[in-house]
C-alpha cells in the first residue's frame, strides 16, 4: 500500500518542487491544498495526486479529514519575506503561527507523523560560527523590532510540537531550511514590490535594468542551498522509518555556499552578464536598513548551518555549489521573460 502524504501549501516554492519529485517515484498517494494552482496545472491529472483549491483558514473540514486519512503531514503554509515581517507582523503571526497551530493539534489528535518546516531564522543573532540544532542558543532582538515575529512564531511552533511529542507521543521531524533558492522561489511581481527574498529581488532588478540594492553594509552572510538539494534531504526524511527520525531536528543547508550579500550581488551580475554581455546597465548601490525597511528591521549578520545531523541521520550532503545554484535559478527567471 502506498504511503499517503498531505502537503499544505503545495503550490508554493518548496511544495511544488516536492510534489513533482514525489510523483516521479510513483510510490506515494499525495493530497495537496493551496490558494492557487498556477504552478500545478500540468500535474492535476496525475492519478496519484489530488488537489484541493482552498484556504488553510477556511477549509478546516477538508484539512482535518485528510490529516486523519494520511500517514505524513507536511504543512508548508507560511509567509517568509522580510518586508512583510516589518510591515504586517500580525499577518505573519496569524498565518505562520495560529493557522499552523491547529494543524499541529489535529496531527497530535490523530497520531500522525508531522514533518514541519522550522526555519534558520530561529537561530536569530547567535554568535556561533555554525548553528547547531541542539547546542546553539536562540537569540533575537528587542520586541520593538517586528522583523523577529517570524523567527519567534517558528520557534514557538517548534516548542509546541516538541511538547506534544513529550506529552502526547506526537511523532515529528523538524527541518530547518537555510536560504533555499531555485525556480519558482518568488514571483517577480512580488519581488518588484519588495515582497521577495534577496535573490528574486536582485533578479527582478537585473531583468528590468535597475540598480541592485544592498541593505546595510553587505557584509552579512547567508548560506544558499539549491532547491534540488533541499528536496533530496526532505525526501529522505519522508522515506526513512519514522522511528529513526522521530523527535529529531535537522538543518538542511549548504555551509560551503556561505557568502556575503555584497559578494552575492556581484556574482549574480557576473553570471547574468556572461549570458547577456551588453544588456545590464545598472549598478550595485547601498541603502541603510532604516531607509529600505523602516524602524522595525534588524539584520542577521551570520547564518551558517551545522549539517552533521543531516549527514549522520540522512546520509545526505548538498551537491550544488553557489555558481551552479545561481545559474540555474537565474536561467529559470530569464526563460520566463
Amino acid at each position: 500500500m502506498k504511503k499517503s502524504i498531505l502537503i499544505l501549501g503545495v503550490n508554493g516554492f518548496i511544495g511544488n518542487a516536492l510534489i513533482r519529485s514525489l510523483l516521479l517515484d510513483n510510490k506515494y498517494e499525495v493530497f495537496g491544498m493551496d490558494l492557487f494552482k498556477n504552478n500545478l496545472e500540468d500535474l492535476l491529472e496525475k492519478k496519484n495526486f489530488t488537489f484541493f483549491e482552498g484556504d488553510i483558514n477556511i477549509g478546516n473540514e477538508w484539512i482535518e479529514y485528510h490529516i486523519k486519512k494520511c500517514d505524513v503531514i507536511i504543512p508548508l503554509v507560511a509567509i517568509a519575506t522580510p518586508n512583510v515581517y516589518v510591515k504586517e507582523p500580525l499577518k505573519i503571526f496569524e498565518l505562520d503561527f495560529e493557522s499552523n497551530l491547529k494543524i499541529v493539534k489535529w496531527v497530535a489528535k490523530y497520531g500522525k507523523h508531522i514533518i514541519f518546516p522550522s526555519s534558520s531564522e530561529v537561530y536569530g543573532m547567535s554568535n556561533d560560527k555554525k548553528f547547531n540544532e541542539y547546542k546553539t542558543n536562540l537569540m533575537v532582538g528587542p520586541v520593538d523590532k517586528s522583523r523577529w515575529i517570524y523567527s519567534i512564531s517558528k520557534q514557538l511552533l517548534d516548542r509546541v510540537i516538541i511538547a506534544h511529542g513529550n506529552q502526547n507521543n506526537l511523532t515529528y521531524t523538524l527541518f530547518r531550511p537555510f536560504n533555499w533558492i531555485g525556480p519558482k522561489l518568488d514571483s517577480l511581481k512580488n519581488a518588484q514590490l519588495g515582497n521577495g527574498r534577496v535573490i528574486t529581488i536582485f533578479i527582478n532588478n537585473l531583468l528590468n535594468n535597475n540598480n541592485l540594492i544592498i541593505v546595510g553594509s553587505g557584509k552579512q552572510t547567508r548560506s544558499f542551498t539549491y532547491i534540488d538539494d533541499g528536496i533530496d534531504a526532505l525526501k529522505k526524511i519522508i522515506e526513512n522509518k519514522k522511528n529513526k527520525l522521530n523527535k529529531k531536528i535537522i538543518n538542511i543547508g549548504n555551509p560551503n555556499n556561505n557568502v556575503s550579500i555584497e559578494f552575492l550581488a556581484k556574482k549574480i551580475v557576473e553570471i547574468y552578464k556572461k549570458k547577456y554581455p551588453k544588456k545590464y546597465k545598472g549598478k550595485i548601490i547601498f541603502k541603510t536598513q532604516k531607509v529600505f525597511y523602516g524602524d522595525g528591521y534588524e539584520d542577521i549578520p551570520v547564518r551558517v548551518p551545522d549539517i552533521s545531523e543531516a549527514r549522520k541521520l540522512l546520509n545526505w550532503k548538498p551537491k550544488y555549489n553557489l555558481e551552479k545554484s545561481l545559474y540555474k535559478t537565474l536561467e529559470y527567471y530569464t526563460s520566463k521573460q
